[in-house]
């Protein structure tokens, strides 16, 4: 390792130590903490997204990550799910007919949400059209973040971490738990399947991050960044509902100063809203960059480039050219069956 690097690595130990334990990129000059590789909903773009096809689809390729989302159940089951509720474009009843709209899951059980499919995306719609190579898979269910914790198990993969989203919006609070009984929830699923070391829990609602750096210290919190409209999190003129009051307006506009601030422990920005100067501050933070979601590989090879400490992606098998072509040791693959 240069000397040069020596301070800033020392810094960044702890931050390190939160990762993948992955051999160090091509230009160690541009990368001070190990490469992680995550699948973004285990990989939409191959699987149907966030369900046990798609996870054991991304174990069996190889990953560091699977990145997935939670919901809460009215009778308190954490289910995955991108969304709040059910998907119109991704659920069908067991009539076979897709839903007209979508379903809080505090307005369902467990039971009345297994008993939708969500194996194909509806023909015809925007988001078919994004991801036209994603393999039918009719009959699959809405997984409960148990399920997926035993499907890492079954997998033999003692690598592998979750990264896992708390979905849930300040401005629609009727959608989800509050903050304390969504985060009460997810930790109570990993105690009781003792999985709290191989997780980090992210967020573009900092409240739940913050309780969980009270209730559960030792779980990395991933502060999840937008700046760009029309989806930010993060304002620039105003006070936002998500941030917990660390508005980065309050650190001079920076990002990185904000998410430092309130505790985190990784910054994992909007791929598209950050340079190299952003990555260069958050490291001389000492937090690592995992940039989301990224499917191009010229955008994966200059990010990797760039410096940036992990990718999420839809197409994990691009990543895992991408990164191989950038001298990075890949995860071993875990071979599963759903």
């Amino acid at each position: 390792m240069p000397n040069t690097l020596t301070a800033r690595c020392l810094h960044l130990l702890p931050a390190l130590a939160l990762l993948p334990a992955l051999a160090w990129g091509a230009d160690p000059g541009q990368r001070i903490v190990p490469f992680d590789l995550e699948a973004h909903r285990g990989g939409r773009a191959l699987r149907p997204e966030n369900t046990l096809q798609s996870f054991a689809n991304g174990l069996s390729l190889g990953v560091d990550t699977l990145e997935l989302d939670m919901g809460v159940t009215k009778d308190g089951a954490v289910v995955i799910s991108h969304e709040r509720g059910l998907n119109p474009d991704l659920a069908r009843g067991p009539d076979g007919k897709y839903i007209d709209k979508g379903i809080p899951y505090v307005q369902l059980t467990l039971a009345q949400v297994k008993s939708y499919d969500v194996g194909q995306i509806r023909p015809g719609s925007a988001y078919a059209k994004r991801f036209p190579d994603q393999l039918v898979v009719p009959g699959t269910r809405i997984p409960t973040l148990a399920e997926v914790i035993d499907l890492v198990r079954r997998s033999g993969d003692k690598h592998v971490r979750l990264n896992i989203e708390t979905k849930i919006d300040p401005t629609h609070p009727d959608e989800s738990p509050d903050p304390q009984h969504f985060v009460d929830a997810v930790l109570g699923v990993l105690r009781h399947e003792k999985f709290e070391d191989r997780v980090m829990i992210e967020s573009f609602d900092w409240r739940t991050l913050q309780l969980l750096q009270k209730q559960a210290p030792r779980i990395p919190t991933v502060y999840l960044t937008q700046v760009q409209q029309p989806e930010e999190n993060l304002y620039t003129d105003k006070p936002s509902p998500w941030t917990a009051g660390f508005d980065p307006r309050r650190y001079g506009q920076s990002v990185p100063r904000a998410v430092k601030a309130a505790g985190g422990k990784i910054w994992s920005p909007l791929y598209q809203d950050i340079d190299v100067d952003q990555v260069r501050v958050a490291h001389e933070l000492g937090l690592p960059v995992i940039a989301w979601t990224v499917n191009d590989p010229a955008d994966m090879a200059r990010l990797i480039d760039m410096g940036v400490d992990g990718i999420i992606s839809d197409r994990p098998d691009l990543l895992r050219q991408v990164a191989a072509q950038k001298g990075i040791r890949l995860p071993a693959p875990a071979p599963v069956k759903p």
